[in-house]
């Protein structure tokens, strides 16, 4: 069983391998405010403010700090619906806050509202989030922003694990429930989309996807890349522009069964 100075270190190793600018993000859904950390910042508390859920995250990734959010201290609403902390009412479902605004009918908005990954209440009551490396919990996700390159590196990883890929929901809007619902449902790892909230206020950059996925997948993600490493796909990645670039022998086997012209040298 993974303890959480695993979670710490393994976290890190992840963060120093990809040369990610950002900390990736522990989190966790909690049902009472004992489980927080002393040193964890409340927002409406400890700020005097609500904070959208993106704005969270920034706070977490960028300055390393703990947060714990409960119902009064979400600024947008979308997450409080998505992990559970509130009913998925009549008028959301609706489509009320989509539509006229980013949806071309008041159907289309009612068809995202009912599409939107959601928790149900368990008695789940807020949550909690600090930097992977300095976490004193266990989380239930890991949550990434990273660049395109990255994002390859760690699906050839998880390629690397069990041949399968990542089958993902995307969307535009609530970035944040996208990235956080489907991995905790599916126990699995997620890549979302960062919605315009998350790149106007919460810092996400015009490059940057999420990377999500449940703690359980960090040794298999280690072992992954340690191989990985040795056989020489790791990073940095080397580029080049060549015509007839030398191809790996499998490749070149391959190519040969399949018919193709291949060099004879």
């Amino acid at each position: 069983m993974l303890s959480i100075s695993d979670i710490n270190q393994m976290g890190k190793e992840i963060e120093t391998w990809l040369r990610m600018r950002v900390h990736p993000i522990a989190f966790k859904l909690i049902k009472e405010e004992n489980e927080l950390p002393k040193d964890t910042v409340i927002p409406s508390r400890d700020i005097g403010k609500r904070l959208n859920l993106c704005q969270a995250f920034s706070l977490v990734q960028r300055g390393g700090v703990t947060i714990g959010m409960f119902l009064s201290d979400h600024w947008c609403f979308e997450p409080v619906i998505g992990l559970g902390f509130a009913d998925r009412i009549p008028k959301f479902l609706s489509g009320y806050h989509r539509y006229p605004d980013s949806v071309r009918d008041i159907e289309a908005a009612e068809n995202w509202c009912h599409n939107m990954p959601y928790l149900e209440q368990e008695r789940q009551t807020g949550l909690l989030m600090a930097p992977i490396h300095k976490a004193t919990f266990m989380p239930d996700v890991v949550i990434m922003h990273i660049n395109g390159m990255m994002a390859s590196q760690m699906m050839i990883v998880k390629n690397w694990m069990d041949g399968g890929d990542i089958t993902c929901q995307l969307s535009g809007h609530a970035g944040c429930v996208y990235a956080i619902v489907p991995p905790l449902q599916k126990q699995s790892c997620h890549i979302a989309i960062p919605c315009r909230g998350d790149r106007q206020v919460g810092m996400a950059q015009d490059d940057e996807i999420f990377f999500s996925f449940v703690p359980k997948m960090l040794p298999d993600f280690i072992a992954g890349i340690e191989v990985l490493e040795q056989n020489g796909w790791g990073i940095p990645m080397h580029h080049f522009i060549k015509e007839e670039v030398q191809m790996r022998d499998k490749y070149v086997d391959m190519s040969r069964l399949l018919g193709m012209v291949v060099p004879t040298d």
